[in-house]
């Protein structure tokens, strides 16, 4: 099995003007799909992030995020187990957010660094 990182992207902008009961009403959905990919064996660890952050370049940090020009930032992050990135891309298909529309989830493979 190889580990993936789904990175949760949504409109940033828009988060930032719902509430905290608003931004997490999809929690309980979001809850069940987890368990339902841990109950396979193929979860390990994500969290929700805040929309503030800082920017940080070589000459200068930002904090007046969003930071990015698109309109889509990264609301969080879930890391996986996979056969390959095709049953990541699957199992990133079934997260409720995507569903519904509200998210898109950019997969990518975690690559093993041999120290």
């Amino acid at each position: 099995m190889e580990k993936f990182m789904l990175i949760i992207r949504e409109d940033l902008k828009k988060l930032s003007r719902l509430t905290d009961e608003e931004r997490f009403s999809n929690i309980p959905e979001q809850l069940k799909w987890i368990e339902s990919i841990a109950a396979a064996g193929n979860y390990i660890t994500g969290e929700p992030l805040a929309i503030e952050g800082r920017y940080v370049s070589r000459n200068d940090v930002l904090s007046d995020g969003p930071f990015i020009e698109s309109k889509e930032g990264v609301s969080g992050y879930d890391i996986i187990l996979a056969e390959n990135i095709n049953q990541a891309v699957s199992i990133a298909q079934t997260c409720p957010l995507v569903m519904k529309g509200v998210a898109v989830i950019e997969v990518r493979p975690i690559q093993n660094i041999d120290a």
